[in-house]
């Protein structure tokens, strides 16, 4: 062989063909040698004639002659090597099949050197290897150079191909990005040749170049960049912000904030997306106060639930516009004692903002005193669950609570028996508030002695929160001497509690004044503090509890008795049952320093009329009291503090029936007097003989005949006189009475002095 020759490059005999070609060939040579391993096992033990030595032997020598003859041909054929590969299988089944034929008789090596003939060449394929094969060039594959291996290429390379394949020399695709390694999203740049502009592709033709959906490949200014450089985003598996914003500002722009429409003017200045919630940033016009109608901006969005478009602003020219796929309140869990347990800013936690925030609310305020409230809504909007909350959540706290029911104790059970007074009906809430303010001037004059002028929590006295639920039974009394008397209590204690540590809070079906014993005051003083606007039964309710506290172009409307978490109209249209939908109860407009909040108290649910979550959150230990000589102040007032577990005129309407058998007292006597002064040394005024009357007869304390039967308090100061015992074995001892009156005798054992608390839940004598 010349020189020529061997420098001369070996003939490339490789051919490229599709993958499943290679698949066919391998799987038809492995079927062939699997056929043939059964011939070889099979034949030398049924023909071992000289035909079949000579046929056998044949083929093993005709292989050998052919395959020397081929090492000494100089044609530009298959190499040596690979005519060697060829002549495997040949070779190897001749001489095994000689094998057999040589050896009498059938021996059991005869099958196992044929079926390890079979799987030798199965594994090796002599025959498809020996052919060249590679595969087909496709878009994942190129070579790199001339001489070089195939290799697979990178998904960026890939794009790359694609583009230049599809839009041929004019433009580039660099600096390609890929979103997510798992998905084919990504952003490039397309870059035009030099002095050209990049071309305008349809969304048609950007889709075919990735083979992608119609309307995912997008192209887009780069900024700070000329016509010779766009931005290509592709997102055919995740959601297109971009395309989605720049929707939703044509959107406002066209249906919200053009001449005409539902917020003229006002500009969208910012967005953002989240999981089931898209969060705009408007502004008015320079000089101009923002106005965003709720109801005008729910039908240019397309929605028909209105509580899934939440509106707050900063009462100038900047608002926040959230929209919800769904209700965002539609699910709520239970409160926890930690919600319920105030911090060192005065609040708690009542239940979730439209946003996922916790809703907080203030008991009082530090530095400030305590606080005022209203919370408004017709049967089933939720101001039960809600008051409970914050009942649970003071006593928790070591806040006093009093309530007073005027429904008769029907409207808050769960609070009986928890709280330090629970008034039932309209006499005794008058009493209670008497009480109150008697406390309220026994305070103040106690605060000038002492040089102050605010209140300090524990220095002296606690807390003192008053709730008044279905008070609008008691202001609009028919009785006009009750009336009078009790609007001018809840507005005096409105007016000054709050520097001595007395806050009182109104739960209302209307907020009408002609309810509010027309006057205007008690509606104003109580916005003051925490406002709480729920499902109301009429739209002046809602414009008279938004007056003078409604951020400016804040605009709400009324919750719905219920919602659907596909929309009503939805749901009217497929015939759903009014009752399918979901209760709205809960669910308010929280009105608290300056801001409105859309929100919803925690879940609770009721079981044979009461709400045992709500009554698990109140605790086992007593209620807190006042102290010795508020409770002396009160008493003195009234004649009642002490027997304010007893509800003796909780079944009367009118103080004319509570006070009718009592000696030397008129109907007309009975009355309150709305005034209150001091004495000349500065204490307070004598209490009203007509209060004190009706209570001469009644016993304080414990009976001293001994031939009558011991009453609760007498019976657990001999249970206690065994030894100290936990309240729950003291409930146990004494099953003819209720739990919470049990719990009530404890505390007013203590307040007298004569039982104390050992540690949480157990109970001693004093002098043990």
């Amino acid at each position: 062989m010349s020189t020529i020759d061997q420098a001369a490059p070996t003939a490339d005999t490789t051919k490229s063909v599709p993958g499943h070609v290679i698949y066919r060939r391998v799987l038809a040579e492995r079927t062939s040698y699997a056929l043939a391993a059964a011939g070889m096992a099979v034949g030398p033990q049924l023909d071992d004639s000289a035909a079949s030595y000579l046929a056998s032997g044949g083929i093993g020598l005709g292989t050998l002659a052919w395959l020397y003859a081929k090492t000494k041909s100089t044609d530009q054929g298959p190499s040596a090597i690979t005519r060697a590969q060829r002549a495997i299988p040949f070779l190897t089944a001749a001489s095994t099949y000689v094998a057999n034929l040589i050896t009498p008789g059938f021996n059991w090596w005869e099958v196992v050197d044929a079926a390890a003939w079979a799987g030798l060449m199965g594994w090796m394929t002599p025959l498809t290897r020996s052919a060249g094969l590679v595969l087909e060039l496709t878009e994942h594959q190129k070579p790199t150079s001339t001489g070089l291996a195939p290799r697979e290429l990178t998904y960026t390379e890939f794009l790359a191909a694609k583009w230049q394949q599809a839009t041929g020399d004019g433009t580039r695709l660099v600096s390609i990005a890929p979103f997510r390694a798992d998905r084919p999203d990504f952003e490039a740049v397309v870059v035009a040749q030099a002095g050209k502009a990049v071309p305008t592709f349809t969304d048609v033709q950007l889709a075919a170049a990735f083979d992608f959906p119609v309307g995912t490949v997008k192209m887009r200014p780069v900024q700070g960049s000329g016509p010779g450089r766009m931005r290509l985003v592709a997102r055919p598996t995740s959601e297109d912000r971009e395309a989605v914003a720049e929707g939703i500002r044509g959107l406002w722009e066209t249906a919200v904030a053009a001449p005409g429409k539902a917020a003229p003017g006002v500009d969208l200045i910012d967005h953002r997306t989240e999981k089931d919630r898209i969060v705009l940033l408007v502004a008015s016009p320079p000089g101009k106060t923002i106005y965003l109608p709720h109801t005008a901006i729910c039908s240019a969005f397309g929605i028909d639930d209105p509580s899934r478009l939440v509106i707050e602003t900063d009462g100038i020219r900047q608002g926040v516009v959230s929209v919800y796929k769904t209700n965002p309140l539609m699910k709520v869990r239970k409160a926890t004692v930690d919600d319920l347990t105030m911090d060192d800013k005065g609040r708690i936690t009542i239940g979730v903002c439209h946003d996922g925030k916790p809703a907080r609310m203030r008991l009082w305020e530090p530095g400030q005193g305590a606080l005022r409230g209203i919370t408004a809504g017709v049967t089933g909007a939720g101001k039960s669950v809600l008051q409970n909350l914050i009942l649970a959540g003071e006593k928790r706290s070591g806040i006093v609570s009093w309530v007073g029911d005027v429904q008769g104790g029907m409207s808050l059970p769960e609070a009986e028996g928890r709280v330090d007074w629970f008034a039932k009906g309209p006499v005794e809430t008058l009493l209670m508030l008497t009480a109150a303010h008697a406390v309220m001037k026994y305070r103040e004059r106690i605060s000038n002695e002492m040089g102050r002028g605010d209140f300090a929590l524990g220095r002296p006295w606690p807390l003192i929160n008053i709730t008044l639920d279905e008070i609008n039974r008691l202001l609009s009394h028919p009785d006009e001497a009750m009336r009078k008397a009790t609007a001018y209590l809840i507005a005096d204690i409105q007016k000054t509690g709050r520097k001595v540590g007395i806050g009182i809070r109104l739960a209302v079906q209307s907020l009408h004044l002609k309810d509010l014993g027309d006057d205007d005051a008690i509606r104003q003083q109580g916005k003051v503090g925490a406002l709480f606007l729920m499902r109301t039964a009429s739209s002046s309710t809602k414009e008279m509890g938004l007056d003078g506290i409604a951020p400016a172009g804040f605009q709400m409307e009324n919750i719905p008795a219920r919602i659907y978490e596909n929309g009503q109209i939805e749901a009217l249209f497929s015939g759903k049952d009014d009752e399918d939908g979901e209760s709205t109860a809960g669910m308010a407009y929280m009105f608290l320093d300056g801001r409105a909040k859309f929100m919803r108290t925690f879940f609770a649910e009721k079981v044979d009329g009461v709400y045992p979550d709500l009554i698990a959150l109140y605790g086992e230990e007593p209620a807190n009291g006042l102290t010795p000589g508020e409770a002396q102040a009160a008493q003195a007032k009234v004649g009642l503090y002490d027997l304010r577990h007893t509800n003796p005129y909780a079944d009367c309407d009118t103080l004319a029936q509570a006070f009718s058998d009592a000696p030397s007292s008129t109907p007309a006597a009975a009355t309150p007097a709305p005034a209150t002064g001091t004495d000349g040394d500065g204490g307070e005024a004598p209490a009203p003989a007509p209060f004190e009357a009706p209570f001469a007869d009644i016993p304080f304390g414990l009976s001293d005949d001994p031939g009558e039967e011991p009453g609760l308090q007498d019976q657990i100061l001999e249970l206690l006189a065994e030894g100290p015992k936990p309240l729950k074995d003291l409930r146990a001892a004494l099953p003819g009475f209720q739990p919470s009156s049990v719990s009530n005798a404890c505390s007013q054992l203590k307040a007298k002095g004569l039982a104390t608390t050992r540690k949480r839940g157990v109970w001693q004598l004093t002098d043990s």
